[in-house]
C-alpha cells in the first residue's frame, strides 16, 4: 500500500520541498495550500501528487480536505502542518489585538485543526505520524516577531501534550524547529524584496551562529522525513532544533572576547 502524506502550506517554500522529497520517497502526497496556481503546477510536476486548495483557517475547509483524502486514498500516514506567517513586526505598544489574533490562527490554531483532522483518520488504523513545523524563534526571544514567537512556542507546547495522549493510538507527535532558511516566508511574494531579505538573513546567518551560512528548505524536508518515517520510531513529543547551531549559545570564536570581559581579572 502506498503511504500518504497531507503537507500544509505545500506549495512554496519548505512546504513544497517537503512534498518533492516525500513524492521520492515514495508517498502519494497531498498538496494543501491557498497558492492555487503554484499548487496545481507542483502536482502536475511531481505526478504522483493531488492539490487540494484549503484555507487552514476555515475549519470546514480542513474538514473536507481530509474527506477528500479519505476518499481517494482511504488512510492517511503522516501529516505536516507547515503553513504559517512571521505576522506583524513592531514593538508591542504598536501591535493590535487583530493583528495578534490573525498570528494565532494561522500560526497555532491552525496546526490544532490540522492535528485534530489528522488524528482521526489515523486513530482508525492506530498508526501515524504527525509534524508540526515550528520555529526556534518559539525556543529563544528575539529571532522574530512578539506575535510570531509566542505562536510558535505555543505549537512546541500543543505538540508535546497531544503526543502524550496519541502515544496510547500508536501515533507520535513531534515538531521541528527551523532556523534561519532561505525562503520567502518573511516577505510574501515580491522576488525583490525577499532578495534584499535574505542578504541580510544570510549576513547575520554568518555573525551568529556556528554554521555559518542560512539553511535549505531542502534541509528541513530531510528533518521531516526522517520524523515521518520509522527511523524515529521511539520519538515522539520532540521538538527538534535545525538551526546551524543557532540556539546552543555563543559562538566559539565570540568566546575569547566575551570571556575577556566578564573576566577581566582572569585574562
Amino acid at each position: 500500500m502506498i503511504k500518504t502524506a497531507f503537507v500544509t502550506g505545500g506549495a512554496s517554500g519548505i512546504g513544497a520541498a517537503t512534498c518533492r522529497l516525500f513524492v521520492e520517497s515514495g508517498y502519494h502526497v497531498y498538496i494543501g495550500d491557498i497558492q492555487e496556481n503554484a499548487g496545481i503546477a507542483l502536482a502536475k510536476e511531481l505526478k504522483n501528487a493531488d492539490f487540494i486548495n484549503v484555507n487552514i483557517r476555515r475549519e470546514e475547509e480542513l474538514a473536507a480536505a481530509f474527506t477528500t483524502i479519505k476518499k481517494k486514498s482511504e488512510h492517511l500516514d503522516v501529516m505536516v502542518n507547515n503553513a504559517a506567517i512571521v505576522g506583524v513586526m513592531g514593538p508591542i505598544t504598536t501591535l493590535s489585538a487583530e493583528q495578534y489574533d490573525l498570528s494565532q490562527e494561522i500560526i497555532q490554531r491552525s496546526v490544532f485543526l490540522g492535528t485534530k483532522h489528522a488524528a482521526k483518520m489515523m486513530v482508525e488504523k492506530s498508526s501515524g505520524s504527525i509534524i508540526n513545523v515550528a520555529s526556534i524563534a518559539g525556543i529563544m526571544a528575539g529571532y522574530s516577531p512578539h506575535t510570531y514567537a509566542a505562536c510558535k512556542a505555543a505549537v512546541i507546547q500543543f505538540t508535546k501534550s497531544v503526543a502524550i495522549e496519541l502515544a496510547e493510538e500508536n501515533i507520535r507527535v513531534n515538531a521541528v524547529c527551523p532556523g534561519a532558511i532561505a525562503t520567502p516566508i518573511h516577505t510574501g511574494t515580491n522576488s525583490e524584496v525577499w532578495k534584499e531579505r535574505i542578504k541580510t538573513v544570510k549576513q547575520a546567518s554568518t555573525d551568529e551562529q556556528p554554521i555559518p551560512r542560512m539553511g535549505e528548505p531542502e534541509e528541513i524536508a530531510e528533518a521531516i522525513l526522517w520524523l515521518a518515517s520509522e527511523k524515529s520510531s521511539y520519538v515522539t513529543g520532540h521538538a527538534l532544533a535545525v538551526d546551524g547551531g543557532a540556539t546552543s549559545g555563543k559562538i566559539w570564536r565570540h568566546q575569547p572576547d566575551f570571556l575577556r570581559q566578564m573576566h577581566p581579572a582572569r585574562s
